[in-house]
């Protein structure tokens, strides 16, 4: 059985949608349920409410498990520095804590979302490999860094499988806005909205950014690798975008033409991130397909 951890969240819902279609017997798990996420899969999943910072009833969920795929976070690269113990109570410690009842309970592989443009920092090659350094510049991306730490030490002293994928910047179809998370659903919403968009910097700063479904595709890639793997993987789109380039091409899909008012960049953003995606390919046998405007077309549809 996969057990889906934050299976209530954008990319959780893709993936149970997907999992589903392939006959996969599924143990969706999050903290809540929204009523949409209700009537479309109960019956099909078994649906389990439980809070990741509630050790008990995590553990109670992994019993029968045998592929974990977490996808929780409470954290966000919008918000700086400035909740750097929070970010250590709500996603590092749980996180510690539920790896340990994974092993308990005898999860044989372990499937992580980490962050593929926070992890490595300012300076970072570009394309980044996986091997290039880790220097996180923001407390989102170093209780990434430090939950794959606690991975790789579970694969190292209990032979835990694992994959860790460092992601780019996800979008697609029911991506809710968050606020200080993510670039396309916050344009998207100020287009529902008829509202200006407010632009960090000079706008120039540079991003990979992957639709859902690709994402989709890389994790149940991931999910079904014949051997027993422990892989860092960055998964991205291979292409660049700035901030401009996206509010433009939202613009030519939708006709709809932005107010723009900048503001200062936030000094945990690097200036640059692109993602090599050479591993994934040939470890995964994947590659993403979606091209970004046509990504974009199908977020819009998804916001109308």
């Amino acid at each position: 059985m996969i057990g889906v951890y934050g299976a209530n969240g954008f990319i959780g819902r893709h993936l149970v949608r997907c999992l589903i279609a392939a006959e996969a017997s599924v143990r969706a798990v999050s903290r809540r349920y929204d009523k949409s996420f209700v009537e479309e899969f109960e019956g099909k999943v078994e649906l389990v409410e439980a809070d990741l910072r509630q050790p008990i009833a995590m553990a109670s969920s992994l019993q029968g498990i045998d592929t974990v795929v977490q996808l929780v976070s409470t954290s966000s690269p919008g918000l700086g520095n400035d909740h750097a113990v929070a970010d250590i109570k709500e996603n590092v410690l749980p996180h510690v804590e539920f790896l340990q009842n994974c092993i308990i309970a005898r999860v044989k592989r372990y499937l992580f979302l980490s962050s593929g443009g926070t992890v490595y920092g300012p300076g970072a090659p570009v394309p980044t490999p996986e091997s290039a350094p880790t220097n996180p510049i923001s407390s989102h991306g170093l209780t990434k860094l430090i939950v794959e730490k606690y991975i790789q030490m579970h694969g190292h002293v209990d032979g835990l499988e694992y994959v860790i994928l460092r992601l780019a910047n996800p979008f697609g179809p029911g991506q809710e806005f968050r606020k200080g998370q993510g670039l396309i659903p916050a344009i998207l919403d100020q287009y529902r909205k008829r509202l200006p968009i407010r632009i960090l910097g000079d706008g120039l700063a540079m991003r990979d950014y992957i639709y859902v479904e690709d994402v989709i595709e890389a994790i149940m890639a991931a999910i079904h690798l014949k051997y027993r793997p422990q892989l860092v993987l960055n998964v991205g789109s291979g292409e660049m975008k700035s901030v401009i380039d996206v509010i433009e091409t939202v613009e030519e899909v939708t006709g709809y033409r932005f107010e723009r008012n900048y503001t200062n960049a936030r000094r945990t953003d690097v200036d640059v991130s692109g993602l090599d995606i050479a591993q994934a390919r040939e470890v995964l046998g994947w590659t993403p397909r979606t091209p970004f405007r046509e990504g974009i077309g199908r977020a819009v549809l998804g916001a109308a």
